[in-house]
């Protein structure tokens, strides 16, 4: 039986992106150590506005496939598999908190070639 933490999503990513110098060092660590060069920066031409909203929209199969994996991270004893889990458990707060106004931020520099500044209306999702 093939179980969520098993599946073809199963893989290293990430979900956020870095908001601090540590965060930055963590993702290039992270990516120097990947044997296989899993990492890329190429994400803007893979993602429109529409595809975000669509994305956004469709966030309760993420939300899903989490939950699915937990279950599976927290059956098992092994110490990486408890990591994986905290992983699981962080993106799962982020997908219920701060991701929202992320992907607002992020579709308005899909929008306008910019980050917003302080004070300026963000897109709806």
């Amino acid at each position: 039986m093939l179980h969520a933490a098993e599946s073809a999503y199963c893989a290293e990513y990430v979900f956020r992106q870095p908001k601090n110098p540590a965060q930055v060092r963590a993702v290039a660590e992270a990516a120097w150590a990947e044997v296989c060069g899993e990492y890329g920066c190429d994400g803007d031409p893979h993602w429109t506005p529409a595809e975000v909203r669509s994305w956004w929209a469709g966030r309760g199969r993420v939300a899903e496939h989490l939950a699915e994996s937990l279950a599976d991270f927290e059956a098992n004893d092994y110490a990486a598999v408890a990591e994986a889990a905290a992983g699981v458990r962080d993106f799962q707060g982020y997908l219920r908190g701060g991701l929202a106004g992320d992907l607002r931020a992020y579709v308005f520099r899909l929008e306008e070639g910019r980050y917003p500044e302080a004070g300026e209306r963000l897109p709806e999702l």
